[in-house]
């Protein structure tokens, strides 16, 4: 048996996640926008916590290869080539690049989530292809919600709760679920197939329109639009086949058994 936990950003440390493969969801809108980047053919993502990070990355590697996006208070940041919204990463702009990325709070649940032994990127665009890939999976599961500022975020906490819910339908045998889980997986009922109400509702669905970002609210909440399963190792976030993702989990889960038994 399986177990899936649910954690804001805030409660992940290395010690909990160590020997799972972590999900985290950011959907307005970093996660969205690195799959959807992804997806267009970019090459990789480097998320990274903050700006002056992103411009050390961006010096370390050639520059006519490499775009720097991100945001602050939800709007570019200024030198950057782009800021946070999906629909400025089109196939025009993005393939072939490698993306560095600073954002207020979904690059930092990436970086906390880099510990686990695989972490992989979700968004309601490509919901179902992350529950495929963990269900060919054989670790526990750490669902992670970025959250905003340090709050959590109902967007974040019904897409981890649908991912969660689909789990658990589709193979109820496999896996048990923490308190908080289970607390998600029913929330998340009462947005079933309200994706674009859900964002456009919530507080910084709200605050996106506010400040000229309304539009995002739809691409963000088209629900299996990308088939992708983006995963975050070693730095760099790429799109993952799914067996090699099986194989690197299973060594790290037998390197992380033989790690405890010494510890024993």
């Amino acid at each position: 048996m399986r177990t899936i936990r649910f954690f804001p950003t805030a409660e992940v440390n290395g010690e909990k996640i160590e020997g799972t493969t972590a999900v985290v969801a950011d959907v307005l809108r970093a996660t969205t926008t690195i799959v959807r980047a992804l997806d267009n053919g970019c090459l990789a993502v480097i998320p990274v916590v903050d700006v002056k990070k992103a411009h050390d990355v961006v010096r370390s590697l050639s520059r006519h290869d490499v775009v720097l996006g991100g945001e602050r208070k939800g709007r570019k940041i200024d030198g950057f080539d782009f800021g946070n919204s999906p629909q400025e990463y089109t196939r025009e702009r993005i393939q072939d690049k490698v993306l560095v990325i600073t954002t207020t709070n979904g690059t930092k649940a990436l970086v906390r989530a880099a510990k686990a032994a695989a972490t992989l990127v979700l968004s309601f665009l490509n919901l179902t292809a992350i529950t495929d890939c963990l269900l060919e999976q054989e670790s526990d599961v750490s669902v992670i919600a970025a959250g905003n500022a340090g709050d959590r975020s109902i967007e974040d906490s019904v897409c981890c709760g649908l991912l969660i819910d689909q789990l658990v339908r589709r193979a109820p045998e496999q896996f048990s679920l923490s308190a908080d889980a289970a607390k998600v997986a029913a929330l998340s009922q009462n947005y079933r197939g309200k994706n674009h109400q859900l964002l456009s509702e919530s507080p910084h669905g709200e605050y996106l329109a506010a400040i000229g970002y309304e539009s995002d609210l739809a691409v963000c909440a088209d629900i299996d639009a990308c088939g992708i399963v983006p995963l975050y190792a070693d730095g760099r976030i790429t799109i993952s086949e799914k067996k090699s993702l099986c194989q690197n989990e299973k060594a790290e889960n037998r390197r992380g058994k033989k790690a405890r038994l010494r510890k024993k």
